[in-house]
């Protein structure tokens, strides 16, 4: 995967910085109280702190919870953000982590979730197994899906990227795009069951 056509570090960061901009005017506009703008900047971005947060809880009901206090947080902070320090999406997405991990805790703490700050011994599946959260079975489930799923997903959900701007830089139809994000999120929740 050495291609910047395979590789998602290697892509064009042309369309990333559009949408580092995009985002920042938005995150200063809603700053300012301008709710447009605020639901403007939900709209392009649930998905990339849904699926982060999606990533640390393993829990959809949850995990739409956790998301809306995300952008209850992202609405009263957005006057911290600073452009010239940060990436937007690496900002929110610092909060959506912080956020999913403070409830992972939390939930823990009340005994409502198994986890473990171990790491598993790979030889030991049932440890493995027995794991709530577990980057690990994440990493194993991606590379699971076919290469062409598994790569729409990493782009969208972690890079941020819009269908548009994944069938751009993957050279593939919008449609095939979309599709490969939706059949690659079916695959995902199949293996989760």
């Amino acid at each position: 995967m050495p291609t910047s056509e395979t590789d998602p570090a290697a892509a064009p960061k042309t369309g990333e910085a559009a949408q580092r901009r995009k985002l920042a005017k938005l995150l200063a506009a809603t700053a300012e109280g301008d709710r447009a703008a605020f639901r403007r900047l939900y709209d392009l971005s649930i998905r990339f702190v849904f699926g982060i947060v999606v990533a640390v809880m393993r829990d959809q009901q949850l995990s739409e919870e956790i998301a809306q206090e995300v952008y209850v947080t992202i609405w009263k902070r957005a006057k911290t953000f600073d452009d010239q320090k940060g990436n937007p999406l690496a900002w929110m997405a610092a909060i959506a982590r912080n956020r999913a991990i403070d409830r992972l805790r939390a939930e823990r703490a009340r005994g409502f979730v198994s986890f473990t700050d171990e790491v598993p011994d790979m030889a030991d599946n049932k440890n493995e197994a027995e794991l709530t959260v577990d980057a690990i079975t994440l990493r194993r489930m991606l590379e699971d899906l076919r290469p062409e799923f598994r790569q729409a997903l990493l782009l969208s959900y972690f890079r941020g990227y819009t269908h548009a701007e994944l069938a751009a830089v993957l050279d593939v139809p919008l449609g095939t795009a979309k599709s490969w994000v939706n059949r690659g999120l079916a695959a995902l929740r199949e293996m989760l069951q």
